[in-house]
């Protein structure tokens, strides 16, 4: 909305060469609403439009068509307001759901990406990328039109120089992504359009050679404008293959949606989640997801409880015994054209006339954790010496508890698992009895053994072992 009161704006004044750009009511209520807009989207959603707004009204103040000083009491004010308001309204509800106070997360990711420059960890290109990479496949025919706009029309020049301008300061960053630039396209497609319209306005000259000429332009544009569709669907296909995380989310669902609400939580790792494993596609509310990049080692993963794991890198588990490959998802290798065989072929049978093939290979592995209770059961016990199994409620877990406390300090040496506080408590139960033959609690291990309940450890106490359980 901000881009667009600007865009407009410029289009209907920018040929007028008068002053005092700030003297009408309707265009003080442009100014404001733009930085208003624009302001608001910054703070709350991404960061990166506060900056292209400080762009667009600087060079609103270089073009010299108002009175500067009234101009700047507005836009400052206008700024505040607008911050003010904002971040009144996006800190306690970011806050609330980060758990920080006070918590500004458009903040916290500016300071990460521009000012620490973290985000280069993740992959690096060079000064021109914008412009001579991402634009291109952005735009395609609309990215020579603007230019040759900007070469050929003043209006357009002021149109564009702040986009470049925005494009040019990303580009100081090593770590580049085409989000960061989104919101220059709807103003180059806007110079690209009006170029057509010259065009098409040419068309219809009363000069014949003139209008011949660019008549041949307007074809060639046309071509162009094919041929971006063409490309765009190309484009589109990779992408889509490109991103196995949704797909391999997507079925797993459909392969343990029987387990309804039973006790399922997934892990995917950072291919995934940078593959289309979002948000959206967390479609079953009993369930767990997690993108946690905390965990190093098996041993992590199985302390964290997940059931599930969608990974590129299947390796790091232990595939033969405790884990168990469900499914395998593809992504895309590499893109080659098709032989005049395989064309032809593909043409006669399937009516796919397509000259491109997409070669396709095992992106994503889909993991589940074989009897996962008594697998995290295993684990516990092996890595903490002293664990009680236990429900909060039971009055004999009480009195073995009050019994260890005469020599155990129980926070620092017990590990202790309230079992009625987990969700899959009776499958717990169950692994418990199927593990130690014992379907009751307390039960107690030491060094990964069994000692029991309350009554065997009332008798050991009474024979005097307990006096250095904890020693």
């Amino acid at each position: 909305m901000g881009l667009s009161h600007w865009v407009l704006w410029c289009f209907s004044e920018i040929s007028s060469d008068s002053h005092g750009r700030c003297t009408t009511a309707v265009q003080q209520q442009h100014l404001k609403w733009k930085i208003r807009y624009l302001t608001f989207t910054g703070i709350v959603f991404r960061f990166e439009v506060g900056l292209l707004l400080i762009i667009l009204l600087g060079f609103e103040l270089l073009a010299q068509r108002f009175d500067a000083w009234n101009c700047l009491k507005l836009i400052v004010k206008e700024m505040m307001i607008s911050a003010l308001f904002s971040l009144a309204l996006t800190v306690p509800i970011d806050s609330f759901f980060w758990q920080k106070w006070p918590y500004w997360p458009e903040g916290v990711v500016f300071y990460f990406n521009a000012i620490q420059n973290k985000s280069s960890e993740w992959g690096t290109l060079p000064f021109y990328a914008y412009f001579l990479s991402f634009l291109p496949r952005l735009l395609l025919v609309a990215y020579p039109l603007a230019i040759w706009g900007f070469i050929a029309d003043k209006r357009l020049r002021r149109l564009l120089m702040p986009m470049i301008t925005y494009v040019a300061v990303f580009s100081l960053l090593p770590h580049k992504e085409w989000r960061f630039i989104f919101y220059t396209i709807p103003v180059f497609t806007a110079a690209a359009a009006n170029m057509i319209h010259n065009v098409l306005i040419h068309c219809q000259g009363k000069e014949k050679v003139a209008s011949i000429y660019y008549r041949l332009l307007l074809f060639i544009i046309i071509g162009g404008v094919v041929a971006s569709g063409l490309v765009a669907q190309f484009m589109f296909q990779i992408s889509r293959l490109n991103y196995p995380g949704g797909e391999a989310l997507r079925k797993l669902h459909q392969l343990e949606e029987l387990r309804g609400r039973g006790h399922v939580s997934i892990y995917f790792d950072a291919d995934t989640a940078m593959t289309g494993a979002s948000l959206y596609g967390q479609a079953n509310p009993y369930w767990q997801y997690s993108k946690n990049e905390s965990h190093q080692t098996q041993q992590d993963y199985l302390d964290a409880r997940y059931t599930h794991f969608i990974t590129a890198h299947p390796e790091q588990f232990e595939t033969k015994s405790s884990f168990e490959i469900i499914d395998v998802t593809y992504g895309l290798d590499k893109v080659a054209l098709k032989s005049f065989e395989d064309w032809k072929q593909s043409a006669m049978e399937k009516w796919n006339v397509w000259p491109i093939e997409y070669e396709m290979t095992p992106k994503l592995f889909t993991l589940r954790l074989k009897e996962p209770q008594k697998n995290w059961i295993l684990s516990t016990v092996q890595k903490y010496p002293i664990v009680l199994y236990s429900k909060s409620y039971c009055p004999f877990c009480l009195a073995t508890k009050q019994l260890l406390s005469k020599y155990c300090d129980l926070k620092e040496q017990v590990h202790i698992i309230e079992v009625d506080y987990q969700a899959d408590q009776h499958q717990i139960k169950m692994a418990l009895g199927d593990l130690t033959g014992r379907f009751t609690f307390p039960n107690l291990f030491m060094n990964g053994q069994s000692l029991g309940g309350f009554d065997n450890l009332s008798v050991m106490d009474k024979e005097g072992k307990l006096k250095d359980f904890c020693a």
